[in-house]
């Protein structure tokens, strides 16, 4: 009888996973990329799709703006460009597929300096559901700021640097009435995270909001002292109106903004201008009134050491509004006997001495935390399972994309894009150096160049870089648990020597500039990353993902129409039925794909 229980228990286990995958993973096939070119080289692409899968990318290295109609397989260049001259760019699209360009330290919109940009593409701002933006003759119209056009878009005071953008029409029928939030932190010694805030679809914004300073939580008082004049925006965006089977979200509107920051130690030794300070604590922002006012969280803190600026973070909502940020960070430290994960002091000990490459350990790998409302969070979001310290509804730990690669290295440039809750695609740059480190967890400079000057003991060779990527379909919002499909799209480097992690106080390995994107084609669930080639290919390049599964739907990424999936209510408790009669074991896989170069 007993034997006949287990054997029935292990049937009812097996149907109910087998159901459950045949739910999240359809039929699920090799994931496959294709590598295709943008166009000319330009560093730190910003990359985006609107919501019929027209993809757009740009890069601070040029002012163009190119747009691909054939899911990323070709590119045409927008003309005329949106402005004379470029520094942080990024784009944004809404719901009528009206493409918002930002830009950082524009002379043609600003006499003064370093403010940030919207600029929107209005040649098709009469229809009230417009086709898609311009090609060949585009209109762009500058946000003029609270001052009028003498002070950009911004109108910051304290100047700007690294400012993201969003839009939404809200319940608004026009993008004529979008709202466009630009977010960014300053550039003076405060270094806070702010948004200026558009109601009239980009053509005016209104005054400097200061994202903590207007909440009154106590998670903002927590945050506040670990990201006073420490921070790195990591981006905004804004939660859709509906959820996918046309109902109505609950947290429609609601804007989220993002951010990776210090401690209050390090604060107190200095800001961040120069990004020496280790940015191991992640943040969340949100408003429900529009921008007025804000409520915050910490979303994970990796410990003193354990730097995520690599040197930024990728933030994104999924199609339910719940936010996921990706970054690269050595593992935390354990409390075990003996401990596990990166020692920040021993790495850095290691380093110096030239015997860094013999410890795994001193690893930098991707990571994704995943949050969502409610939960035991005080300020209403909780991260991962709320548990983390010391910061309370954080996450205790993260989610490891990496885990099942099988040799040492270093991860940077994190890329993500979400589609249902719990399916995500992450992107990545990875060398299979260890990198040396100092204590803050920062790259030594030159000691991925190859080059004795300056001189770092026993430095790797150059170190050759690739593009990777990693999907999960079910990544659990509630913990650090789930399985990935990871795999290396570039077969020939894309980039060889340096990258470095200090921002503008780099002095070299800065030509790939700061980060990749990525984004997601709503019509078929497949991933876009964008990224740059400065090796053989000296070209702005889309890695587009063709087969395997979405992350939207139950389907493969190759169809045309992704079918709408069963509830995650529905299929967490199936998966915790099975889990609690089988028992089954946590495991991680790896898949090869075929990329071209």
């Amino acid at each position: 009888m007993n034997s006949s229980f287990r054997k029935g228990g292990l049937a009812l286990a097996c149907a109910t996973l087998a159901f459950a995958g045949y739910q999240s993973h359809a039929s699920a096939g090799p994931l496959t990329y294709t590598l295709n070119t943008v166009g000319n080289y330009g560093g730190e692409p910003s990359f985006a799709s609107d919501s019929n899968g027209i993809l757009y990318d740009t890069s601070p290295s040029t002012v163009h703006v190119y747009r691909s109609a054939d899911k990323g397989v070709t590119w045409t260049q927008m003309a005329p460009d949106p402005d004379d001259n470029s520094g942080d760019d990024c784009l944004a699209t809404d719901e009528a597929n009206s493409l918002y360009w930002c830009n950082l330290g524009s002379s043609t919109f600003s006499t003064f300096p370093l403010q940030a940009d919207v600029l929107k593409d209005a040649s098709n701002l009469p229809a009230v559901q417009a086709p898609e933006t311009c090609t060949t003759t585009c209109s762009w119209v500058h946000g003029t700021g609270i001052l009028g056009s003498s002070c950009g878009s911004s109108c910051q005071p304290l100047a700007v640097d690294r400012q993201w953008t969003a839009a939404s029409l809200l319940n608004q029928s026009s993008t004529a009435n979008a709202e466009v939030v630009l977010m960014y932190h300053d550039f003076g010694t405060a270094s806070q995270i702010w948004v200026n805030v558009s109601t009239d679809g980009g053509a005016t914004f209104g005054a400097p909001v200061e994202v903590l300073a207007s909440s009154p939580t106590p998670g903002a008082v927590i945050a506040q002292g670990f990201t006073m004049c420490n921070t790195v925006p990591a981006g905004v965006a804004i939660v859709p109106q509906t959820l996918p089977n046309g109902s109505p979200n609950p947290n429609a509107g609601r804007i989220y903004v993002a951010w990776i920051a210090a401690d209050v130690a390090e604060n107190l030794s200095g800001c961040n201008v120069t990004m020496a300070a280790s940015f191991h604590t992640a943040f969340l922002a949100w408003s429900d009134d529009g921008g007025t006012t804000w409520s915050a969280q910490g979303a994970i803190d990796m410990g003193v050491g354990h730097d995520t600026s690599t040197p930024f973070a990728a933030f994104t909502l999924d199609n339910h509004g719940n936010p996921y940020i990706a970054f690269a960070s050595p593992a935390p430290l354990s409390a075990g006997i003996p401990p596990t994960g990166d020692n920040p002091a021993t790495c850095a000990a290691e380093s110096a001495a030239g015997t860094v490459q013999a410890d795994p350990s001193c690893d930098f790998h991707m990571w994704v935390v995943a949050c969502q409302p409610g939960g035991s969070a005080l300020s209403g979001v909780t991260c991962g399972d709320g548990a983390g310290l010391p910061i309370p509804g954080s996450a205790s730990a993260a989610h490891e994309v990496d885990a099942g690669m099988t040799t040492a290295g270093t991860d940077v440039f994190p890329t993500i894009a979400a589609g249902d809750p719990g399916k995500v695609d992450v992107g990545w740059l990875n060398t299979n150096a260890i990198v040396p480190t100092d204590a803050a967890g920062k790259f030594l400079i030159g000691g991925c160049s190859g080059s004795t000057t300056p001189p770092v003991p026993n430095a790797p060779p150059a170190c050759p870089w690739n593009l990777m990527q990693g999907q999960s379909l079910d990544l659990n919002l509630g913990s650090a648990a789930g399985t990935w499909a990871t795999s290396q799209l570039t077969t020939t480097p894309m980039h060889v020597g340096d990258i470095c992690n200090l921002g503008i106080a780099c002095l070299g390995g800065r030509h790939l500039l700061d980060f990749n994107q990525e984004a997601v084609d709503p019509t078929t669930g497949c991933a876009h990353i964008g990224y740059a080639d400065d090796n053989l290919v000296q070209k702005l390049r889309a890695a587009n993902q063709t087969d395997g599964p979405a992350i939207i739907g139950t389907g493969l990424c190759s169809a045309a129409v992704v079918t709408p999936e069963a509830p995650l209510s529905v299929l967490l408790p199936l998966g915790a039925a099975a889990a609690a009669v089988a028992v089954g074991v946590y495991s991680r896989r790896r898949k090869r794909v075929t990329a071209q170069v």
